[in-house]
């Protein structure tokens, strides 16, 4: 207000041949939009910073009514002029404008009556563009609302979908989010606001398109178009490795830097929110995994245990009815049975110390030079009386060119565990060991003849608590595999799968012969 005035006073004052030069001078150079009205709102005076303000030159608005106040507004003006023309200096007004190229514009008007000797007062105004405040509130409003939004949920979709509703209509027309799958294929999961899908009357898109997303979500830079529509892509990531991406549309404006600035702010505080909800998720599937091992573990030590004190008690009583001369063979299939339960009770501790250790991220490995096809050999071996009893034939196909770098304990439970499976779901089939070589890794397959794997579980046969086959034929905790899997991958290798129903099944082993 007081530069206003000020000029009101210079006006009068000067009246020398300098003073309007130099109030000419003050206008032309002033950053400020300045316009003098009649009280019909007649533009009198235009100077160059209103003409960048609201895009009018000065020729084609002098002597016409201000172009820049909507209908909608023009009694409220009006009312305001009159005001200022009756000695009343009402504060700053705020006025919701647009521009001469249709975009709107946010400014604050300071209105000073300027008395006139040759007619009735005249209004000059000072202008203020307000538009960058109040984006700038905007979005400080946005990123205020996200932070509670966003935290409200710790479910990935419902955190996706507050996400999408931030920004309409307020930023956007419309809001998509974009996730990229684990075969590099990416999709819209959420939209908001108007379809994006629909072209404009012009053939412009909406949205942009799937090559601009996937080019967003791999570069992790953000994309603009200005359009109109303008549009406006930002990579969605998490610990600096982008997951997908977000796109915002409007027809209200063109998009610019500071909008990718807020939606790129906007996507790092959804990625934090995707990453604790992740993080959730993980640590309630981690819970519920170790309820599961719980029981099943207690379960399967409780049944040879039940199983050892019931066959400790057949055997005292036989010996109490026998006297000096119990049944020696009766006895010895007793003690037999009696050491198998304690194998499988000792395997299955040791496969929950496994776990334990892989879980803690303590699986030791003592690499060490070594033979693959000599404890391929030995552990077939060992095998020998379960072979016997399944009436499986094992045969061996084994390269001497099997030397390399390894954990022997490690291998010799992944061999165990593959021949055990093959002979529990054989079928009294053959089973087929190979061993084979190249410079760089060895390979090694285990095949056998059974009742092979249901393609719907080939997917997730290497996950915990998942079994080839369900049923009380094939005990077991479904923990053997996921183990091998992380033994195999520890020592820098891989393990697949290949299987048919009712043809059998063929685990494939490669190992680097040193590791990187």
């Amino acid at each position: 207000m007081t530069t206003v005035a000020a000029l009101g006073q210079a006006e009068a004052r000067w009246s020398g041949a300098r003073g309007p030069a130099l109030l000419e001078a003050i206008l032309q150079a002033s950053p400020v939009a300045i316009h003098l009205l009649d009280l019909d709102g007649t533009v009198r005076l235009w100077n160059p910073a209103a003409e960048r303000l609201f895009g009018w030159p000065q020729d084609e608005v002098l002597g016409r009514r201000v172009p820049w106040v909507p209908d909608i507004q023009w009694e409220a003006f009006h009312r305001h002029l009159e005001e200022v023309s009756q000695g009343q200096t009402p504060p700053g007004l705020e006025l919701a404008l647009h521009r001469r190229d249709g975009t709107p514009l946010h400014v604050e008007l300071w209105t000073s009556r300027v008395p006139s000797a040759s007619g009735p007062a005249q209004c000059l105004g000072m202008l203020v563009d307000l538009t960058e405040r109040r984006r700038n509130d905007a979005f400080r409003r946005l990123l205020s609302e996200a932070g509670d939004v966003l935290g409200a949920s710790l479910e990935q979709d419902a955190t996706l979908e507050h996400l999408a509703r931030l920004a309409v209509p307020a930023h956007a027309e419309s809001c998509r989010v974009y996730l990229e799958d684990a075969e590099g294929r990416v999709r819209c999961v959420v939209a908001s606001g108007l379809d994006a899908r629909v072209a404009d009357l012009d053939g412009e898109p909406r949205t942009p398109a799937y090559a601009v997303v996937s080019r967003v979500i791999a570069s992790g830079e953000a994309e603009l178009h200005r359009g109109p529509p303008s549009w406006l892509c930002v990579p969605l990531g998490r610990r600096g490795q982008p997951l997908g991406a977000l796109a915002f549309t409007t027809r209200e404006r063109a998009y610019d830097a500071r909008d990718v600035t807020m939606a790129s702010e906007l996507a790092r505080r959804a990625a934090l929110a995707l990453d604790h909800a992740r993080r959730y998720q993980e640590a309630l599937h981690t819970i519920r995994a170790r309820e599961e091992l719980l029981a099943i573990a207690s379960h399967e030590l409780k049944s040879p245990v039940s199983a050892l004190q019931l066959q400790l008690h057949n055997l005292r009583a036989l010996l109490e009815r026998s006297g000096d001369a119990p049944p020696r063979e009766r006895i010895q299939r007793g003690v037999d049975l009696m050491g198998r339960l304690t194998k499988r009770q000792a395997l299955l501790i040791d496969t929950l110390l496994d776990v334990s250790r892989i879980h803690a991220g303590k699986l030791e490995l003592r690499p060490e030079p070594m033979d693959l096809e000599a404890l391929v050999r030995e552990v077939a071996e060992r095998f020998e009386p379960e072979l016997a009893s399944s009436g499986s034939r094992l045969t061996l196909t084994l390269s001497p060119d099997s030397q390399g770098h390894w954990d022997r304990l490690r291998l010799d439970q992944v061999l165990t565990n593959l021949l055990s499976n093959a002979l529990k779901y054989g079928r009294g089939n053959p089973v087929h060991v190979e061993l084979t070589g190249t410079a760089a890794h060895v390979r090694l397959d285990v095949r056998d003849g059974g009742i092979g794997i249901a393609p719907e579980r080939l997917p997730h046969l290497f996950h915990r608590f998942e079994r080839a086959a369900a049923g009380r034929a094939y005990e077991g905790v479904g923990l053997g595999l996921w183990i091998v899997r992380q033994m195999v991958e520890a020592m820098g290798g891989d393990i697949t799968v290949d299987s048919e129903l009712d043809v059998g099944s063929t685990f494939t082993v490669r190992l680097p012969r040193q590791r990187g």
